[in-house]
C-alpha cells in the first residue's frame, strides 16, 4: 500500500492512503478551508483533512502531485502543504 504523510505539529503526522483516490478538492465551505479526498471501492468514502489555518488550491495540487508520484507503488511519501494538519476525519 502507498501512503502520503501529512505533517502535524510537534513532528507528528497522519497518513493518507494514496490508493483508489478519485478526487481531491478544496472545500471553502468549511472553517478553516479543508481538503476533501474521495475514494472509490465498494462505496465512495471521503476523508477530510483539516488544517491549522486555511488550505489553498496549491495544497490540493501538491497533494495530487504526491499521490501521482507514488504511481501505484508502495511506501510513504511526504507532501509539503502550506499548513500543518490538525486532523483527518473519515466518512
Amino acid at each position: 500500500m502507498a501512503y502520503v504523510k501529512l505533517k502535524k505539529s510537534g513532528g507528528d503526522f497522519d497518513i493518507l492512503s494514496a490508493e483508489n483516490v478519485v478526487k481531491a478538492a478544496l472545500d471553502t465551505s468549511t472553517t478553516p478551508d479543508t481538503i476533501k479526498v474521495s475514494y472509490f471501492g465498494g462505496a465512495v468514502h471521503e476523508v477530510v483533512i483539516t488544517p491549522a489555518a486555511n488550505f489553498v488550491q496549491a495544497d490540493v495540487t501538491a497533494l495530487q502531485g504526491a499521490i501521482g508520484n507514488i504511481g501505484g507503488g508502495s511506501g510513504m511519501i511526504d507532501v509539503q502543504l502550506s499548513q500543518l494538519v490538525t486532523g483527518i476525519t473519515f466518512s
